[in-house]
């Protein structure tokens, strides 16, 4: 399949389907399912880079979740057999530059979970641990550790002193780490990721009482919702897409001509 322009009710998004891959973006593919033999795989999501819509809408939150949800509709489509589990490694993260404007990551997988009690991809996808018994014992510490004192010890290196002197009296007021969050979230709210960078896999260390957080996830996509679309084709026609997907919980559509 050559690749094909589709609109949605939030961008116009270039799409590509073959026996190997589907994949989604705009001047860039963002999204790339790989479909291996045996299963399939979120191979990469990203959006830091931009591009990813053909208009040039930066592509971020709601709409980040609602891109990956149309690779996995296409997936539904054309290879409904596969309409299970797409696994993937996650290595989320968010990427920020200092003042110097030097860029630095800081990892989805504990630093959200710091932040939301979840990490992205269980937030916005309902994603599990693909090993469901460690899975059970790291959310029985999520679900509870945050809101235990005997969790949170009575001082905390945050490993740098400009953060330090931001984030110690918020720490020192607070009796669990999920009060502590809430305070940092609440006053530094668009520099949280920055704020955390250096100390947040030292906090989930403690808290979750030294487990491994563990990069290996599946994504039930069988009830994730359906991304309807038009495509054009020649003569101002269109083509919608949503029926073969009847099945599923549907968005309104769209409709576009060019």
């Amino acid at each position: 399949m050559n690749d094909e322009i589709c609109q949605t009710d939030f961008g116009k998004f270039k799409i590509h389907v073959d026996k190997d891959n589907i994949k989604v973006g705009g001047k860039t593919f963002c999204v790339n399912l790989a479909l291996h033999e045996k299963e399939t795989s979120l191979f990469w999501l990203k959006t830091d880079e931009g591009g990813c819509e053909l208009n040039g809408k930066d592509i971020h939150g709601k709409n980040t979740v609602n891109m990956t949800d149309l690779a996995f509709s296409l997936l539904r489509k054309h290879y409904p057999e596969r309409n299970t589990t797409v696994k993937l490694l996650d290595d989320s993260g968010f990427i920020w530059k200092d003042n110097a404007g030097k860029s630095y990551k800081t990892n989805f997988l504990k630093g959200y979970l710091l932040l939301h009690g979840k990490t992205w991809y269980e937030d916005k996808f309902n994603a599990v641990m693909c090993n469901s018994t460690m899975y059970k014992t790291y959310r029985k510490k999520a679900d509870n550790n945050f809101d235990d004192p005997m969790k949170k010890p009575a001082v905390f290196n945050f490993m740098n002193n400009e953060v330090k002197e931001k984030l110690d009296p918020l720490y020192l007021e607070s009796k669990t780490w999920r009060e502590f969050i809430n305070r940092l979230m609440k006053k530094y709210e668009k520099t949280k990721y920055e704020l955390i960078h250096d100390w947040y896999r030292s906090a989930i260390y403690i808290i979750f009482d030294g487990i491994e957080i563990n990069q290996d996830w599946k994504i039930d996509i069988s009830n994730r919702q359906n991304i309807a679309y038009v495509s054009p084709q020649k003569g101002g026609r269109t083509i919608k897409d949503g029926a073969l997907f009847s099945k599923y919980k549907r968005l309104d559509t769209f409709y576009w001509s060019p």
